[in-house]
C-alpha cells in the first residue's frame, strides 16, 4: 500500500476538482443553447417585479437581498443554538437563560428586519 502525505492528498484532489470543473464548463458552453431572446435576458427576482437591465444588476442584486442572507444566516445559526440546547443533557437555570436570551435577540433582529423590509426591496 502506498501512503501519500496529507499534503500531497489535498493538492492532487483539488487539481482533480478543478479538472473535473474546467471539462464541465468547457462541455456546457460547447453544446448549450445560444439563442438570446428578451425573456433570457430579464432577471430573476424571486417573484418580486423585475427592474433594469441583467447586466446593469450586478452590484445592485447584492445589497437588494442583503437583508434576506442576513435573516437567513440568523435563522440557520438560531437553529443550531437550539438543537444543541435541546440536545443538551444539563437542563439548568444558567443553559435555559442563555437561551432565552439568545432567542429574545433573534427574534428582536427579525422583527426589526420585518419592519425595515419595505425599505430594503421596493
Amino acid at each position: 500500500m502506498i501512503y501519500i502525505g496529507d499534503h500531497l492528498a489535498f493538492w492532487i484532489f483539488t487539481a482533480t476538482e478543478i479538472g473535473f470543473l474546467t471539462f464541465a464548463i468547457i462541455v456546457a458552453r460547447l453544446i448549450g443553447a445560444k439563442k438570446p431572446n428578451k425573456i433570457k435576458a430579464t432577471i430573476y427576482e424571486c417573484g418580486q417585479e423585475p427592474f433594469g437591465a441583467a447586466k446593469d444588476y450586478k452590484v445592485l442584486g447584492i445589497t437588494r437581498y442583503f437583508g434576506y442572507a442576513v435573516v437567513f444566516f440568523a435563522l440557520d445559526a438560531f437553529a443550531w443554538v437550539i438543537l444543541t440546547a435541546a440536545m443538551s443533557i444539563n437542563f439548568t437555570f444558567e443553559t435555559i437563560s442563555v437561551v432565552t436570551v439568545y432567542i429574545a435577540v433573534v427574534l428582536v433582529g427579525i422583527g426589526y428586519f420585518l419592519t425595515e423590509l419595505k425599505k430594503l426591496v421596493r
